[in-house]
């Protein structure tokens, strides 16, 4: 038995075919071209501000990525400052100035805050690391340790907030941009982001991603300010606080500690590789265990750790102390004011 093909059919079937594709391939055009349009505006309005250079990072009303501001303004400065003086931590460091810190030291230093949001030992391990491998002086460190986010991550962070700056981790340039790009598409994101560049005005729903306050950056020692905060606290602490009294949640009076110990074999080894480093390159420095409103210790197990690893030169200012009782001593209940920082410093330098 034989069959044949009729070409007549065989035309039909293949302009249909090709019909239909075509109709495919258009639809998807159309259909994705505001997602083209989207991604101009991306490339066009740089809204986290990690796609050109910048000389000044301040006052950016999109929620910044701290630890690639950080990097940034170390990699554009280091060849000309000399810096041989830091501070590393989370933002937690803005509690401690750096012109306090240099009047601390002895002979001539030029000190930059090596900070990043929820920096963890990974984040800090990268950083010291990266300075040492530049030829960089490690003359005098000041390591700022948090109960809640220090040792939460033993790799890389993960989100457009908290991933390294890939000069620092080595990881995949692409990667690092497809985080910024991921947030970009957010629904939330871009609503918040059009509707505060076309008003103007930060609406409540904006706060996941756009930032209401003024925050100013040093563009040398990357020091940061909350300008409107400072104003509203040297203007009129009294309110500033009775205002927020919902913030400052009642502590009990007993103590607190972690449940569980949180430094695993990974950890350790970015501590090793840390204390390595600052001592070939014989650095005075101390490791401070910030004192946080939650009054939470770390679990005994890891702090014998770390008193393993930096002896006397670890400071625990965590639990229930003067800083910690005293709600002034905040701006909120996650971030202690210069004024503790600086008697921290005072008296780790006893003066």
């Amino acid at each position: 038995m034989s069959f044949q093909v009729n070409n007549n059919s065989l035309f039909i079937f293949n302009f249909s075919m090709n019909a239909f594709i075509k109709k495919v391939l258009l639809f998807l055009i159309v259909g994705s071209f505001p997602l083209w349009f989207l991604l101009l505006g991306y490339f066009i309005f740089d809204p986290f501000m990690v796609l050109r250079s910048y000389d000044d990072f301040s006052y950016s009303y999109v929620l910044p990525n701290r630890d690639y501001i950080s990097t940034e303004i170390y990699l554009r400065n280091y060849p000309t400052q000399h810096y041989n003086s830091y501070i590393f931590g989370s933002s937690r460091t803005l509690a401690f100035r750096p012109d306090t810190w240099e009047n601390n030291l002895i002979g001539n230093n030029n000190p930059y805050i090596f900070d990043a949001s929820g920096e963890s030992i990974y984040g800090i391990n990268k950083k010291i690391k990266f300075i040492d491998d530049l030829g960089e002086k490690i003359d005098n460190a000041l390591i700022i340790l948090c109960e809640d986010v220090s040792f939460q991550r033993d790799e890389n962070h993960e989100g457009h907030l908290y991933i390294k700056h890939p000069e620092t981790s080595g990881e995949n340039k692409l990667s690092f941009h497809m985080n910024f790009i991921k947030a970009y598409y957010n629904p939330t994101f871009l609503l918040s982001f059009y509707d505060y560049k076309l008003t103007g005005n930060f609406k409540p729903y904006m706060s996941e991603f756009l930032e209401s306050r003024k925050m100013a950056f040093d563009k040398i020692n990357n020091k940061m300010i909350i300008e409107d905060q400072e104003e509203e606290l040297l203007r009129d602490p009294e309110s500033y606080f009775k205002n927020r009294e919902s913030i400052f949640y009642p502590r009990t009076s007993n103590d607190k500690i972690d449940s569980l110990p949180q430094i695993n074999a990974k950890h350790q080894k970015l501590l090793e590789e840390i204390v390595v480093i600052l001592e070939k390159q014989n650095t005075n420095y101390y490791v401070v265990i910030g004192p946080l409103y939650n009054q939470v210790k770390f679990h005994p197990k890891d702090l014998a750790l770390l008193k393993e690893y930096f002896g006397d030169r670890l400071y625990d200012f965590s639990g229930i102390n003067s800083f910690t009782e005293d709600k002034t001593n905040y701006y909120e209940s996650s971030h202690y004011r210069p004024i503790v920082g600086d008697s921290i410093m005072n008296y780790l330098y006893k003066k």
